[in-house]
């Protein structure tokens, strides 16, 4: 094809692979042949890389984190809420909160991978809308997590006052503030995306952000907006997780806590290891973003990076969460454990 006459810059289909089409409406700012130019080669560089680079084999990893997510988080959810003394206290809540949000962003990123694997086309505005959600809910397990962690600092720091601090309708309302800030960003990505395009019920061949944010007409606005904000969650979230930990170490240095393999030790080893799997990812899916928009790597390698990180270390504190509080805490198992109790005795008792 002679990209220089854009033969094809005026109709929805353009041709790929020999008989293989790719649907697309450019976006209503992309009038200029440069652009529409610009925005062919970015579909067909995404299109060859999923073709060529048999990414498929990274559902498995996604699929078993699913599959564990699905088995374990309703079940602490159900324990969570079915407790009236455990919904009423803080960390609980929190924890509620981080699983039920892990459990959406699990579904969404499964189904998105599915699709995009089996070649399944979307409409774009279903595709936007999807990666919102699944960005909101990323953004939201970040949040919720550094709120887990200021609040094991209150709770140490203030135990005679925790109660008056942090009551159960405060912590409702930080739960609500949590969401809002974490659609903040992406709520301004999404509504610039959908306000720049002609048809949102075009079909899209593969549903990933980059190429949402390559076919907006501001292109380049809309990918300094997203990964700008996307650094500034992650240091504040980083630097409030780290101060909260150090302060707290202060605090309790002394007390004897930390000596040997005590409880607190390993609650910390933990959590830290969770940690990193929740922010590393992050990391690197900004770093490979950068290294893509200066053209220093190829789109074969970005698409690795993007759905490695996506379909496995995104996944896998996701899936691990769930059995790691169930254990550590101890509410929450004696719960489950009377909760599966009675289950076994409406079974074993006479009907009639």
């Amino acid at each position: 094809m002679n990209l220089s006459k854009c033969e094809y810059c005026n109709s929805n289909k353009m041709p790929f692979q020999g008989e293989e089409i790719v649907t697309v409406q450019f976006s209503a700012n992309a009038s200029h042949p440069d652009d529409l130019r610009l925005q062919y080669n970015v579909i067909q560089a995404w299109m060859n890389a999923m073709v060529h680079s048999k990414t498929d084999i990274l559902m498995i990893p996604l699929v078993v984190c699913l599959f564990a997510s699905l088995l374990a988080t309703p079940l602490v959810l159900l324990a969570i809420f079915s407790n009236s003394s455990l919904r009423q206290e803080t960390r609980y809540l929190l924890l509620a909160n981080t699983l039920a949000n892990d459990l959406i962003y699990s579904i969404l990123n499964t189904s998105i991978d599915a699709l995009n694997a089996a070649g399944v086309g979307m409409p774009k505005l279903v595709c936007e809308t999807l990666l919102y959600v699944l960005t909101v809910a990323y953004c939201n397990g970040i949040l919720t997590v550094t709120a887990m962690v200021v609040d094991t600092y209150v709770a140490v720091g203030w135990p005679l006052r925790y109660t008056s601090l942090l009551p159960h309708t405060r912590t409702l309302k930080i739960i609500v503030c949590i969401w809002i800030i974490s659609a903040l960003a992406p709520s301004i990505v999404y509504i610039i995306t959908l306000g720049t395009q002609q048809n949102p019920f075009s079909t899209l061949s593969i549903c990933i952000l980059p190429l949402i944010l390559v076919l907006s007409g501001l292109h380049s606005s809309l990918s300094k907006i997203y990964y700008s904000f996307t650094v500034i969650y992650f240091l504040i979230c980083l630097m409030l997780i780290f101060s909260c930990y150090v302060m707290l170490y202060c605090k309790t240095r002394s007390s004897g806590i930390w000596a040997g393999n005590s409880r607190a030790r390993q609650t910390y080893v933990i959590n830290s290891v969770l940690f990193i799997f929740y922010f590393f990812p992050l990391i690197v899916l900004v770093t490979g973003g950068a290294l893509q928009e200066l053209h220093l790597i190829s789109y074969m390698t970005g698409l690795w990076i993007t759905l490695s990180m996506a379909n496995m270390l995104m996944m896998l504190p996701k899936a691990i969460s769930p059995y790691v509080y169930a254990f550590r805490y101890r509410e929450v198992t004696k719960t489950i454990w009377s909760l599966s109790m009675l289950r076994h005795v409406r079974r074993v008792s006479p009907t009639g």
